[in-house]
């Protein structure tokens, strides 16, 4: 007979391992992290990069990091987008020096959704003098388009904007 116990319901017999602190749950316990949970992230944190957690690392690593991330997405959804070819003035009060690059996205809407993601983790509102450029790959006698983009995360005077 085995000792060992779910370490959330104390269910014996537990049969899945919490890949970051090694402990056993049962399968109604374990809590499963999808490939797609933190899709936007260029450099997911180490604890994150697991499949299998326990309630308690669930509680106490991957719901805050959800919550940062959907705020994060959020943001990035009302972030300001500045083309290159944009000829009106932009009130901009900060650009940062080094520029922000997305590639191999499906489509043009997520390129710019990932470039203003990248924007708001670095405390930006917008993203200017972007370039956003798709490249048609075949293989065979199959076709896609892969979309990239570049741009410089800002941050801009919102009243300003709204009154231009």
């Amino acid at each position: 007979m085995s000792d060992t116990v779910c370490s959330a319901c104390r269910r014996a017999n537990p049969t899945v391992q919490c890949e970051l602190c090694h402990d056993l749950s049962c399968k109604a316990c374990a809590e499963i992290l999808s490939e797609e949970a933190f899709a936007f992230l260029p450099k997911k944190p180490p604890e994150l990069t697991h499949t299998r957690y326990c309630q308690g690392c669930w509680q106490g690593h991957v719901e805050p990091a959800q919550e940062e991330y959907r705020a994060s997405l959020e943001q990035a959804k009302q972030a300001y987008i500045f083309f290159s070819t944009q000829r009106k003035p932009i009130p901009i009060l900060l650009k940062e020096k080094d520029v922000i690059r997305v590639a191999d996205c499906p489509d043009r809407d997520e390129t710019i959704l990932r470039l203003a993601f990248q924007a708001v983790r670095l405390g930006c509102n917008a993203v200017v003098e972007t370039v956003v450029s798709s490249e048609k790959v075949r293989n065979a006698g199959w076709q896609k388009t892969k979309w990239s983009g570049s741009g410089f995360p800002a941050r801009v005077d919102t009243e300003k904007l709204e009154r231009i």
